[in-house]
């Protein structure tokens, strides 16, 4: 098929995939190989070709990161049941004291949901943020928005959370570096929070209104429950994440002979240290557990469940628009407009952001798309998968979940919603970029 039919047919999928997903309402899950299938036909691919290719993408994609997001959901769900993630904020927050109380909350966004998801994390931390803002005598706006923005960042660029866990697997990207590179990269979108959130407690316009009703069904029952320390809690939250940093480390500077290089390989891969690590805060949070640790993992894998058929879906769909040619018609159209790949991939997963409203599907589907293009143009993969986390940071209107869950949870009325969580996520989103575009030009 010649080019510009194949652009055509993938401007047609994206249509009918965005029709789909957000008028019919049908799962993404489904979507995804469906409007897959529907295109490799058309692009005249042997019917037995699109038969084995939503195979083989499906099974390629989960095999890479499906472990992975399964055990991360887990270990973030027992982190949030032991209350180790309370005690991480009570720890941050003596350190750098109560005066500094937007400081100390918007680190602990940052470290907390990267394996927590932002939305549960924020349902356990309001009514703390409630309670420091009384005590503090601060505007509970700028907690929020501290917590919130700082959260955003690495819950969409740094794994385990799924959407940057679904773009490292589907651009084959080495663990190490990606989380290591990925924590730098949401520095800035951190510092970004902490400065709007000063600039809207200075508001009259932005205050959060006290629903006593909310406060109320907010405020968690007085318990004589045990608690971890909070240098235990930090420690079991970053423990897989430097086993994975340690083991990609060591292959760059231990000699391919060396056992140490070995074992620590072995205890660094990425399925290895997650698994490790819930091992390890199994044990050591045994006594502070409210639930069992069999609930635990069966409420992880009910979460997990739907999440991981639809990060698989989008390897279907990827490999769909890698074999039926479209990506090849998509580099040389790209090399016309003399259009940089980090810009195709932030502005591509910032606009399915906008139009169909989660996070990790944009991701997921931008990174399924851009994979097959990046070794043609030139591109690196890593800045490539930086910029597409980032792009999925932006552009959170009232038709992504999260929006409502936040303003309930909040009391953000929707006007507060525009401006505290879509400007300025999506502002954090595009200073996450900027980084991305200078270390590019620095590293090549």
């Amino acid at each position: 098929m010649p080019n510009t039919e194949l652009l055509l047919l993938f401007v047609a999928a994206i249509a009918i995939l965005l029709f789909a997903i957000i008028r019919l309402k049908i799962n993404p899950f489904l979507v995804l190989p469906g409007v897959g299938l529907l295109t490799g036909i058309a692009s005249g691919l042997p019917l037995a070709t699109v038969a084995k290719l939503l195979g083989d993408g499906f099974g390629q994609t989960l095999g890479s990161i499906g472990m992975v997001i399964g055990l991360g959901i887990i270990l973030g769900n027992l982190l949030a049941d032991a209350r180790a993630t309370e005690q991480i904020a009570a720890l941050l927050l003596r350190v750098v004291g109560v005066r500094r109380a937007p400081l100390a909350v918007n680190i602990t966004g940052y470290l907390v949901s990267i394996p927590v998801f932002l939305n549960a994390a924020f349902i356990v931390f309001m009514p703390l943020l409630r309670d420091l803002s009384r005590t503090t005598r601060l505007p509970l706006v700028t907690l929020v928005t501290a917590y919130l923005v700082a959260g955003i960042g690495t819950h969409c660029i740094v794994p385990p959370t799924p959407g940057p866990l679904a773009v490292m697997g589907a651009l084959k990207l080495d663990p190490g570096p990606f989380i290591g590179w990925g924590m730098l990269v949401a520095l800035l979108p951190m510092v970004v929070g902490l400065i709007a959130g000063n600039y809207f407690g200075k508001q009259p316009a932005m205050q959060i209104a006290e629903d006593e009703q909310t406060a109320t069904a907010l405020t968690p029952a007085a318990d004589t429950q045990p608690r971890p320390s909070g240098g235990l809690s930090l420690f079991l939250l970053l423990f897989p994440i430097l086993l994975i940093l340690v083991g990609s480390l060591t292959a760059q500077f231990l000699p391919e002979t060396s056992q140490a290089r070995k074992v620590l390989a072995f205890v660094g891969d990425k399925n290895v240290a997650m698994l490790v690590g819930l091992a390890l805060a199994g044990v050591m949070l045994s006594n502070y557990r409210r639930k069992s640790f069999e609930e635990i993992v069966a409420d992880g894998g009910a979460n997990a469940g739907l999440l991981i058929l639809i990060v698989g879906a989008g390897g279907s769909f990827g490999a769909i628009i890698n074999g039926s040619g479209i990506a090849d018609a998509l580099v040389g159209a790209l090399q016309a407009l003399n259009l940089s790949m980090l810009w195709l991939a932030f502005l591509l997963t910032a606009i399915l952001r906008a139009a169909q409203g989660s996070a990790t599907v944009s991701a997921v589907t931008t990174a399924s798309l851009l994979a097959p293009m990046i070794a043609p143009a030139g591109a690196s993969p890593l800045m490539v998968g930086l910029a597409i986390c980032c792009g999925s940071m932006c552009c959170s209107f009232p038709n992504d979940s999260g929006f409502w869950v936040i303003s309930r949870f909040s009391g953000l009325n929707v006007n507060q919603m525009l401006r505290v969580w879509t400007l300025t996520s999506s502002v954090a989103g595009i200073a996450g970029f900027v980084v991305v575009l200078i270390l590019n030009a620095l590293l090549g």
